[in-house]
């Protein structure tokens, strides 16, 4: 049975639920939806599907998206097991701002991916772009992003490359620290460089590199095979392998 409810003016709908997630507890809860074109539920197979400048929200946790498709379990208890929204998403969470072609949502898993051919989610202190996808476990806090990924922390710093993974802080969900592999390239306002693979740690505010490195100063080159810049001293080093030395280019700048 299929019921459909359409009006002219945006439409609200109040589910009452029991559901497990990072903005809920385990008593019974309301779950806003609200459409401009319609709402339609699917009593055999428990959805609800919100179509046209949909909503979904509970408290400071909201999806936007032109459909927004609500997945119940088929127990007694009804509860919400995840959410897809599809057409200019955008999620909020608390300070947190996710925005995506298509997003799915796992209440039970606490588990986010965001797809389509441009994904972003932004907080106060860092930014992270994908072309590809971002997931975010939300019991374990750790982001996953791949394609032409660019991740911008404040400096302005930004550490572009093909994958990125980030952990975050349990509590405030702020950025610990960010794990970046394939093609990697960090821009500062003084600085350009490049290697195979690099990681920031927001605590001691350090960006260790490996593999090929290269840093480019105003007009000198340094190149190794591993390396590290701290962003607060400014300081960077190159080091050696065994089977490669360091070496170093320094120009005298023209007045």
């Amino acid at each position: 049975m299929k019921i459909i409810i359409n009006k002219n003016i945006i439409l609200y709908l109040v589910i009452l639920i029991n559901f497990k997630s990072a903005l809920a507890d385990q008593n019974l809860n309301q779950f806003n939806v609200e459409a401009d074109k319609s709402i339609e539920y699917f009593e055999k197979q428990k959805i609800y599907v919100a179509s046209g400048n949909a909503k979904a929200s509970k408290g400071k946790f909201s999806i936007n998206a032109q459909k927004i498709t609500a997945f119940m379990s088929k127990t007694k208890s009804s509860s919400l097991t995840h959410i897809e929204a599809n057409g200019d998403v955008i999620i909020i969470n608390n300070n947190t701002i996710a925005k995506s072609g298509n997003a799915k949502y796992d209440f039970k898993n606490k588990f986010i991916i965001l797809k389509g051919n441009n994904q972003s989610v932004e907080s106060k202190k860092f930014r992270l772009l994908s072309k590809k996808f971002i997931s975010f476990n939300d019991i374990d806090k750790i982001a996953k992003s791949e394609g032409d990924v660019k991740l911008f922390l404040s400096g302005p710093i930004s550490i572009s490359s093909k994958k990125i993974n980030a952990k975050f802080d349990k509590t405030n969900n702020i950025l610990i620290s960010a794990y970046a592999q394939g093609k990697v390239k960090i821009e500062t306002k003084s600085e350009t460089i490049t290697s195979n693979s690099a990681k920031y740690d927001n605590k001691t505010n350090i960006i260790s590199l490996n593999g090929n490195v290269i840093i480019k100063r105003d007009t000198s080159v340094l190149t190794g095979e591993k390396g590290y810049m701290n962003l607060k001293t400014r300081k960077s080093k190159i080091e050696s392998s065994k089977s490669k030395r360091v070496k170093g280019v320094f120009s005298p700048i023209n007045e």
